[in-house]
């Protein structure tokens, strides 16, 4: 029989080269990368600022927002009330028109003749029932017969009734 290789030695070796290897170049790695940054030795851009020139820029930033949506605010208001106020006048516009158009149907001649004929139970002078008073001094009334027209009269008093229905 062949003598027994002892070969976990050898296993024990080969794995503790690979390790002192990896270390050796772990070890290599950091030199070389602490070297760069010693070559480079300049302060990154991150660090640059202080931490109060961040909040203040941050709090200047807040602020114009804050303005912005201010202003914002107030115009949307505004115009929301311009909007109410055109809406009122429009409505009011509106209430004009039909008032108007009513007062224009009760201004009317004949709507005042028919009211009053209707509604108070009135009724038009006729030349029949006006007499006129011919007065000479405070003691003497004297009337006018009904026959006793002349054409003048009655032309006259057609004008009087013409100028009374006007309104004059």
């Amino acid at each position: 029989m062949l003598p027994e290789i002892n070969r976990s030695n050898l296993a024990y070796d080969l794995y503790r080269d690979n390790t002192a290897h990896k270390e050796r170049e772990v070890h290599e790695q950091d030199r070389e990368r602490r070297e760069r940054e010693m070559k480079l030795n300049k302060p990154s851009v991150s660090r640059s600022g202080s931490k109060a020139k961040i909040l203040l820029c941050a709090l200047m930033a807040f602020g114009v927002l804050w303005a912005v949506n201010v202003q914002n605010t107030r115009v949307d208001d505004a115009a929301r009330r311009v909007d109410d106020q055109r809406a009122l006048l429009s409505e009011a516009q509106d209430q004009n028109s039909l008032l108007q158009s009513r007062l224009d149907t009760k201004a009317n001649i004949s709507y005042i003749e028919e009211y009053a004929g209707n509604k108070l139970g009135m009724t038009k002078v006729t030349n029949s029932q006006i007499k006129y008073l011919n007065v000479n001094t405070e003691s003497l009334i004297e009337v006018t017969p009904d026959g006793s027209s002349s054409i003048f009269s009655a032309v006259a008093d057609w004008f009087g009734d013409l100028l009374e229905y006007i309104g004059f």
